[in-house]
């Protein structure tokens, strides 16, 4: 687990930029998230092997929700 996310435009945002750098990626919790308001956290899960280098990615990465982050 690399974060947690607890917005919709911060998931777009991720997806998009994981996608562009060519990153395995599996958010979990990102079909469940929108039937409970957000109230449920979404995290962002990537391959041991690419875990440094997308925590690299993210780091000055400013998410809009107060409650989430960077693990």
């Amino acid at each position: 687990m690399i974060m947690e996310i607890s917005n919709a435009g911060d998931q777009a945002f991720l997806k998009s930029l994981l996608d562009a750098e060519g990153v395995d990626y599996y958010i979990q919790g990102e079909y469940a998230a929108p039937y409970f308001y957000h109230a449920l956290p979404m995290r962002l899960m990537v391959r041991k092997e690419q875990a440094a280098m997308v925590r690299e990615l993210l780091k000055d990465f400013v998410l809009a929700s107060a409650y989430a982050g960077l693990k």
